[in-house]
Protein backbone atom coordinates (compact mmCIF):
# COMPACT_ATOMS: atom_id res chain seq x y z
CA UNK A 1 0.00 0.00 0.00
CA UNK A 2 1.39 3.92 -0.95
CA UNK A 3 2.30 5.31 2.45
CA UNK A 4 0.46 8.22 3.45
CA UNK A 5 2.79 10.52 5.47
CA UNK A 6 1.45 12.30 8.36
CA UNK A 7 2.15 13.50 11.65
CA UNK A 8 -0.98 13.23 14.07
CA UNK A 9 0.05 15.37 16.87
CA UNK A 10 3.25 17.41 16.51
CA UNK A 11 6.09 17.51 18.94
CA UNK A 12 6.15 20.09 21.83
CA UNK A 13 9.61 20.39 22.59
CA UNK A 14 11.01 23.64 20.80
CA UNK A 15 13.13 22.88 18.16
CA UNK A 16 15.63 25.82 19.02
CA UNK A 17 16.06 23.32 22.25
CA UNK A 18 17.40 20.38 20.28
CA UNK A 19 20.59 19.77 19.80
CA UNK A 20 21.76 20.05 16.18
CA UNK A 21 23.00 16.33 14.76
CA UNK A 22 23.57 15.44 11.30
CA UNK A 23 20.76 14.79 9.47
CA UNK A 24 18.13 16.86 11.97
CA UNK A 25 18.01 17.14 15.35
CA UNK A 26 18.45 15.12 18.54
CA UNK A 27 14.95 15.61 21.22
CA UNK A 28 16.57 15.25 25.01
CA UNK A 29 12.95 15.21 26.21
CA UNK A 30 12.64 11.96 24.27
CA UNK A 31 16.37 10.96 23.74
CA UNK A 32 16.26 10.22 20.19
CA UNK A 33 16.94 11.76 16.82
CA UNK A 34 14.37 14.09 15.00
CA UNK A 35 15.21 13.47 11.08
CA UNK A 36 15.03 16.71 8.71
CA UNK A 37 12.98 15.36 5.81
CA UNK A 38 12.37 18.88 4.77
CA UNK A 39 14.61 18.99 1.91
CA UNK A 40 14.15 15.45 0.08
CA UNK A 41 11.67 14.28 -2.25
CA UNK A 42 9.26 11.76 -1.87
CA UNK A 43 11.35 8.31 -2.93
CA UNK A 44 14.33 9.62 -0.16
CA UNK A 45 11.36 9.73 2.41
CA UNK A 46 10.22 6.71 1.74
CA UNK A 47 13.66 4.62 1.89
CA UNK A 48 14.19 5.95 5.12
CA UNK A 49 10.99 4.65 6.48
CA UNK A 50 11.39 1.57 4.71
CA UNK A 51 15.03 1.03 6.39
CA UNK A 52 13.30 1.96 9.72
CA UNK A 53 10.57 -0.97 9.26
CA UNK A 54 8.16 -1.10 12.29
CA UNK A 55 10.54 1.55 14.32
CA UNK A 56 8.72 5.16 14.83
CA UNK A 57 10.42 7.77 13.74
CA UNK A 58 10.37 11.49 14.61
CA UNK A 59 10.14 14.04 11.49
CA UNK A 60 11.06 17.72 10.47
CA UNK A 61 8.21 17.88 7.39
CA UNK A 62 7.58 21.69 5.91
CA UNK A 63 3.95 21.45 6.11
CA UNK A 64 2.93 21.05 2.48
CA UNK A 65 5.04 17.75 2.65
CA UNK A 66 2.21 15.83 5.08
CA UNK A 67 -1.13 14.49 4.84
CA UNK A 68 -0.87 13.21 1.32
CA UNK A 69 0.08 9.61 0.08
CA UNK A 70 3.79 9.73 -0.77
CA UNK A 71 4.50 9.96 -4.89
CA UNK A 72 7.15 6.83 -5.50
CA UNK A 73 8.23 6.04 -8.98
CA UNK A 74 10.24 3.14 -7.94
CA UNK A 75 8.70 0.45 -6.53
CA UNK A 76 9.67 -0.21 -2.57
CA UNK A 77 9.46 -2.94 -0.29
CA UNK A 78 7.60 -0.81 2.35
CA UNK A 79 6.88 -2.28 5.42
CA UNK A 80 3.46 -1.15 6.83
CA UNK A 81 2.47 -0.21 10.40
CA UNK A 82 -0.74 -0.31 12.79
CA UNK A 83 -3.27 2.03 12.22
CA UNK A 84 -3.78 3.73 15.11
CA UNK A 85 -5.09 7.12 16.50
CA UNK A 86 -2.74 7.16 19.23
CA UNK A 87 -0.92 9.84 21.08
CA UNK A 88 2.26 11.21 20.13
CA UNK A 89 4.83 13.81 20.32
CA UNK A 90 2.47 17.25 20.19
CA UNK A 91 3.24 20.95 19.16
CA UNK A 92 4.21 22.92 16.21
CA UNK A 93 6.59 24.97 15.67
CA UNK A 94 5.33 28.79 16.15
CA UNK A 95 8.48 30.90 17.20
CA UNK A 96 8.86 33.76 15.84
CA UNK A 97 12.01 36.49 16.28
CA UNK A 98 10.80 39.31 18.86
CA UNK A 99 10.70 42.43 16.76
CA UNK A 100 11.71 45.43 17.46
CA UNK A 101 9.39 48.45 17.82
CA UNK A 102 9.04 52.30 18.20
CA UNK A 103 5.66 53.07 20.49
CA UNK A 104 4.96 56.57 19.60
CA UNK A 105 5.01 57.58 23.09
CA UNK A 106 8.97 56.43 23.00
CA UNK A 107 10.45 58.54 19.91
CA UNK A 108 13.08 61.02 20.89
CA UNK A 109 14.48 63.47 18.46
CA UNK A 110 17.76 62.13 17.21
CA UNK A 111 20.84 64.76 17.38
CA UNK A 112 21.78 65.48 14.41
CA UNK A 113 26.05 64.99 14.48
CA UNK A 114 26.27 68.10 12.15
CA UNK A 115 30.06 67.84 11.82
CA UNK A 116 30.23 64.58 10.23
CA UNK A 117 27.06 65.28 8.57
CA UNK A 118 28.57 68.41 6.75
CA UNK A 119 31.33 66.20 6.14
CA UNK A 120 29.52 63.64 4.91
CA UNK A 121 27.94 65.65 2.35
CA UNK A 122 30.82 67.48 1.25
CA UNK A 123 33.45 64.78 0.90
CA UNK A 124 31.18 61.73 -0.33
CA UNK A 125 32.94 59.53 -2.79
CA UNK A 126 29.84 57.59 -4.15
CA UNK A 127 28.37 60.93 -6.07
CA UNK A 128 26.62 58.27 -8.48
CA UNK A 129 23.97 58.07 -5.59
CA UNK A 130 22.63 61.00 -5.67
CA UNK A 131 20.61 62.32 -8.42
CA UNK A 132 19.94 65.98 -8.19
CA UNK A 133 18.25 66.31 -4.80
CA UNK A 134 17.61 62.88 -4.10
CA UNK A 135 20.06 60.26 -2.44
CA UNK A 136 19.42 56.25 -3.55
CA UNK A 137 19.63 53.53 -1.02
CA UNK A 138 20.05 50.34 -2.84
CA UNK A 139 20.81 46.81 -1.35
CA UNK A 140 19.90 43.33 -1.86
CA UNK A 141 18.01 41.20 1.00
CA UNK A 142 18.60 37.45 1.23
CA UNK A 143 17.14 34.81 3.97
CA UNK A 144 19.58 33.85 6.48
CA UNK A 145 19.19 30.20 6.28
CA UNK A 146 19.72 29.25 2.34
CA UNK A 147 20.80 33.19 0.79
CA UNK A 148 18.00 33.63 -1.65
CA UNK A 149 16.45 36.15 -2.77
CA UNK A 150 13.32 37.34 -1.03
CA UNK A 151 10.50 39.40 -1.97
CA UNK A 152 10.48 42.66 0.49
CA UNK A 153 8.64 45.75 1.37
CA UNK A 154 11.58 47.91 2.13
CA UNK A 155 10.51 51.62 3.96
CA UNK A 156 12.36 54.38 4.88
CA UNK A 157 10.47 55.74 7.92
CA UNK A 158 10.21 59.33 8.94
CA UNK A 159 7.21 60.91 11.27
CA UNK A 160 6.47 63.05 8.60
CA UNK A 161 6.40 60.07 5.59
CA UNK A 162 7.41 56.63 4.76
CA UNK A 163 8.98 56.37 1.75
CA UNK A 164 8.69 52.74 0.08
CA UNK A 165 9.93 50.60 -2.50
CA UNK A 166 9.88 46.39 -3.31
CA UNK A 167 13.10 44.59 -4.55
CA UNK A 168 12.71 42.52 -7.83
CA UNK A 169 12.78 38.97 -8.39
CA UNK A 170 16.77 38.69 -7.57
CA UNK A 171 15.81 40.44 -4.54
CA UNK A 172 17.76 43.60 -4.58
CA UNK A 173 16.39 47.44 -3.94
CA UNK A 174 16.27 50.65 -5.13
CA UNK A 175 15.15 53.94 -2.78
CA UNK A 176 15.56 57.35 -3.44
CA UNK A 177 15.15 59.77 -0.01
CA UNK A 178 15.14 63.36 -0.41
CA UNK A 179 18.68 64.70 0.69
CA UNK A 180 16.74 67.19 2.91
CA UNK A 181 15.78 64.92 5.34
CA UNK A 182 18.71 62.63 5.74
CA UNK A 183 19.84 62.79 9.32
CA UNK A 184 22.95 61.29 10.75
CA UNK A 185 21.46 58.22 11.50
CA UNK A 186 18.29 56.38 9.33
CA UNK A 187 15.41 53.80 10.50
CA UNK A 188 15.00 51.26 7.82
CA UNK A 189 11.99 48.53 8.07
CA UNK A 190 12.19 44.90 6.20
CA UNK A 191 8.91 43.74 4.96
CA UNK A 192 8.94 40.25 3.86
CA UNK A 193 6.06 39.21 1.80
CA UNK A 194 6.59 35.13 2.66
CA UNK A 195 5.00 35.04 7.06
CA UNK A 196 7.98 32.63 7.17
CA UNK A 197 10.62 34.89 7.41
CA UNK A 198 10.32 37.99 10.22
CA UNK A 199 10.09 41.33 9.86
CA UNK A 200 13.63 43.46 10.76
CA UNK A 201 14.30 47.25 11.64
CA UNK A 202 17.83 48.70 10.75
CA UNK A 203 19.46 52.22 11.75
CA UNK A 204 22.13 53.02 9.87
CA UNK A 205 24.51 55.75 9.77
CA UNK A 206 24.50 58.23 6.91
CA UNK A 207 28.10 57.09 6.02
CA UNK A 208 26.69 53.61 5.59
CA UNK A 209 23.64 54.64 4.05
CA UNK A 210 24.88 55.19 1.03
CA UNK A 211 26.47 51.76 0.73
CA UNK A 212 25.14 48.75 -0.64
CA UNK A 213 23.60 46.95 1.92
CA UNK A 214 23.26 43.03 2.13
CA UNK A 215 20.68 41.98 4.37
CA UNK A 216 19.45 39.05 5.63
CA UNK A 217 16.43 37.99 7.06
CA UNK A 218 15.78 35.25 9.31
CA UNK A 219 13.72 32.20 8.37
CA UNK A 220 11.45 31.56 11.61
CA UNK A 221 10.24 27.76 10.56
CA UNK A 222 6.20 28.80 10.48
CA UNK A 223 5.56 26.57 7.23
CA UNK A 224 7.35 23.66 9.30
CA UNK A 225 6.02 21.05 11.49
CA UNK A 226 7.75 18.16 13.67
CA UNK A 227 6.71 14.91 15.16
CA UNK A 228 6.58 11.22 14.96
CA UNK A 229 5.64 9.99 12.12
CA UNK A 230 2.63 7.56 10.96
CA UNK A 231 2.65 6.25 7.68
CA UNK A 232 -0.61 4.23 7.26
CA UNK A 233 -3.81 6.03 6.25
CA UNK A 234 -6.32 7.16 9.10
CA UNK A 235 -9.46 4.76 9.14
CA UNK A 236 -12.55 6.30 8.29
CA UNK A 237 -14.77 5.34 11.21
CA UNK A 238 -18.32 5.55 11.75
CA UNK A 239 -17.80 9.26 12.36
CA UNK A 240 -16.13 10.05 8.86
CA UNK A 241 -18.10 10.73 5.75
CA UNK A 242 -16.80 9.03 2.99
CA UNK A 243 -17.63 10.38 -0.67
CA UNK A 244 -16.65 9.15 -3.65
CA UNK A 245 -16.85 10.08 -6.84
CA UNK A 246 -19.51 12.31 -5.44
CA UNK A 247 -21.40 9.71 -3.67
CA UNK A 248 -21.54 8.77 -0.05
CA UNK A 249 -19.77 4.86 0.51
CA UNK A 250 -20.02 3.28 3.81
CA UNK A 251 -16.47 3.86 5.56
CA UNK A 252 -15.80 -0.20 6.45
CA UNK A 253 -16.07 -0.45 2.49
CA UNK A 254 -14.31 2.38 1.54
CA UNK A 255 -10.99 0.98 4.70
CA UNK A 256 -11.31 -2.55 3.09
CA UNK A 257 -11.27 -1.29 -0.57
CA UNK A 258 -8.45 1.48 -0.05
CA UNK A 259 -6.10 -1.38 1.63
CA UNK A 260 -5.81 -3.21 -1.19
CA UNK A 261 -6.18 -1.00 -4.20
CA UNK A 262 -4.59 2.38 -2.82
CA UNK A 263 -2.45 3.67 -5.98
CA UNK A 264 -5.93 3.68 -7.87
CA UNK A 265 -7.44 6.59 -5.56
CA UNK A 266 -6.97 10.15 -5.37
CA UNK A 267 -7.96 10.55 -1.50
CA UNK A 268 -8.46 14.03 -0.04
CA UNK A 269 -8.40 14.09 3.83
CA UNK A 270 -10.36 16.60 5.25
CA UNK A 271 -9.91 17.12 9.30
CA UNK A 272 -12.48 18.30 11.42
CA UNK A 273 -11.34 21.64 11.71
CA UNK A 274 -12.44 22.27 8.08
CA UNK A 275 -15.96 19.83 7.97
CA UNK A 276 -17.83 22.55 8.74
CA UNK A 277 -17.09 23.64 5.43
CA UNK A 278 -18.97 20.87 3.54
CA UNK A 279 -21.18 20.04 6.27
CA UNK A 280 -22.99 21.26 9.10
CA UNK A 281 -23.53 18.22 10.68
CA UNK A 282 -21.91 18.26 14.25
CA UNK A 283 -21.77 14.43 14.11
CA UNK A 284 -19.18 14.27 11.64
CA UNK A 285 -15.34 14.34 12.46
CA UNK A 286 -13.65 13.52 9.34
CA UNK A 287 -14.63 13.70 5.76
CA UNK A 288 -12.70 11.49 3.01
CA UNK A 289 -13.05 13.05 -0.75
CA UNK A 290 -11.77 10.33 -2.87
CA UNK A 291 -11.67 10.06 -6.35
CA UNK A 292 -11.07 6.79 -8.80
CA UNK A 293 -8.48 7.20 -11.06
CA UNK A 294 -8.82 6.24 -14.30
CA UNK A 295 -6.89 3.60 -15.76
Amino acid sequence: MTPYLRIEKPCEESLENMQPVSGGKFCDLCSKKVVDFSDLNDFEIAKILEKAGDQKICGIFYKKQINRPLHIEKEISYSSRKTTFTSVAAGLVLSASMINSYPAQMIKPIIEKSAALESFKRNSEEEDKKDNDFFKISGKIVSSNKGTPLSVKVNFITVQKVYTSNTDKDGFYSLEIPKEILKYESLLEFVPTDYTFDRKLIIYKIEDLGKKQLVKLDYNRMDMVYGMIDTDFPNASEKSLVIVDGKRLDYKSFNSSYRLYSTRYDVHYIPRKYVKFFTSKETIEEIYIVFIKPK
